[in-house]
Parts: structure tokens; C-alpha cells; sequence
């Protein structure tokens, strides 16, 4: 068997970049600790916040704020390139939801052959746009990994604390703990952007093409399920992401 040697230097230059960045972060933390040191002692409950806030806002440093932004860059990146690589993709779903649209809507002459082309091209998109999701995904991964050590580093130079103020077993709770945000969960809205710059437009927007031929296609029936189920409920709440 054949090892392949490029994949295995790959994967060592990774790690390695791995344990410089931690090493960074962990430095960074200790650095940061004596400044932090009164705001750890009573930080504000997360409870007390408002919601949709960040907790703990008064504990984003700039080092914090600093690996957030990088992710949230990242994934950007990640969407901007998706839309970029499939553009072709995205114009034929354009062009073709107008089709189906007026054959079903304007005509009420159902074509289930061009129907069917259809769903193969919003079947690629919707294939596309899962691994790019998944993408994003290992890099908040990695940014959350980068704040659990940073904040490791700066409870350990602390200690001893009058309280835990944050649970380090809880990576979720720690402070600037990162996840996608919403639009992430609903990528088809993404082919309703007509050309321009990010953002999408309005979820629940009604009117257009993509939204309107979306509906027709998951109204359909699916083989082998009950009479009369729709597509959308046969194939289960991880369909279509939009």
C-alpha cells in the first residue's frame, strides 16, 4: 500500500499550527489575567442579560474579540466562495424556478419531468451548501477550542477565585463562545439573493421566484410515502435547510 506522504505532511503542519495558536492564546490569557482580575471576582450574571446578548460582555477582551472576528471572517469567506463557485448552479435554479413557476402557477398545467429536473438542481445546491456548512462549523469548532484555552490560561493565573465564574466544563458557556448564526439553518434563502453583496433578503418573503417554485416542489408527493403527504414532511426537519 501506498502512504501518501503529502497528506501525512499536511496533517503534521496542521497540528503544528494547532499548538503554536494554543500556545499563543494560553500566553495571551496569562498576560490578560491581572486586568481581568476584578471583572472575574462578580461578573454579571448571564441571566441578567438581555437576550440575544453576548453574556459576560464586560470579559470580551480584545484577544476574545479578536478570534471571534477571525471566525466570523472565515465563515463569510466560506459563503461568499459557495456562492461564487455555484453561481452557474444558482442561475439555473433562478431561471428554472421562473419556469416551474409559471407552468404550475400562471399555465395550472403541471409538468412533473421539468418539476423533477428541478429538484435535481436544488438536490446539488442543498449537497453544496451542507459541506460548506460543515466547514464553517470546524471553524468555530477550532475558535471556541482557541477560547477555552485562552480563558483556561487566565483562570489558572487567577486562582484562587472567591467563585468559579464561569464553568470551564461548559465550553458553550465560556465567554465569546462562537456558533453560526442563524442564516446557517436556512441556506436556501441564499439563492434568493439576486446578484450584489451578502445579506440575503427578509425571510418569509413570498414573491419570489425561488421562494414560489421551493413551495410547488415540496407540495409534491413523495414515492413510497401516504397519499397525499407532502414532500417537505415526508423527508423529515433537516430538509432543505431553508
Amino acid at each position: 500500500m501506498r502512504i501518501d506522504t503529502n497528506r501525512l505532511s499536511s496533517s503534521a503542519r496542521y497540528a503544528w499550527r494547532g499548538r503554536i495558536t494554543a500556545f499563543h492564546d494560553r500566553y495571551q490569557g496569562r498576560k490578560d489575567a491581572p486586568g481581568l482580575r476584578a471583572r472575574l471576582v462578580s461578573p454579571v450574571h448571564p441571566d441578567a442579560l438581555l437576550r440575544g446578548t453576548d453574556p459576560y460582555p464586560e470579559l470580551l477582551t480584545p484577544h476574545v474579540l479578536g478570534i471571534r472576528a477571525s471566525a466570523s471572517r472565515g465563515a463569510d469567506q466560506l459563503r461568499s466562495r459557495l456562492l461564487h463557485d455555484e453561481r452557474q448552479l444558482c442561475a439555473r435554479i433562478h431561471a428554472e424556478s421562473v419556469r416551474v413557476v409559471t407552468q404550475y402557477e400562471v399555465r395550472q398545467a403541471p409538468a412533473p419531468a421539468a418539476l423533477a429536473r428541478y429538484g435535481e438542481l436544488i438536490g446539488v445546491w442543498r449537497a453544496a451548501a451542507g459541506v460548506c456548512r460543515g466547514r464553517a462549523a470546524v471553524l468555530t469548532h477550532e475558535a471556541n477550542q482557541r477560547l477555552a484555552h485562552y480563558w483556561a490560561a487566565v483562570l489558572t493565573s487567577l486562582r484562587p477565585l472567591p467563585q468559579e465564574p464561569f464553568p470551564m466544563d461548559h465550553p458553550h458557556r465560556l465567554p465569546g463562545h462562537i456558533t453560526l448564526d442563524e442564516s446557517w439553518q436556512h441556506t436556501d434563502d441564499w439563492l434568493r439573493v439576486d446578484g450584489g453583496l451578502w445579506s440575503a433578503p427578509v425571510r418569509g418573503r413570498t414573491d419570489h421566484p425561488v421562494t414560489r417554485a421551493l413551495a410547488i416542489l415540496d407540495e409534491q408527493p413523495v414515492r413510497g410515502a401516504a397519499p397525499g403527504t407532502p414532500r417537505g414532511v415526508a423527508t423529515g426537519p433537516g430538509r432543505g435547510h431553508g
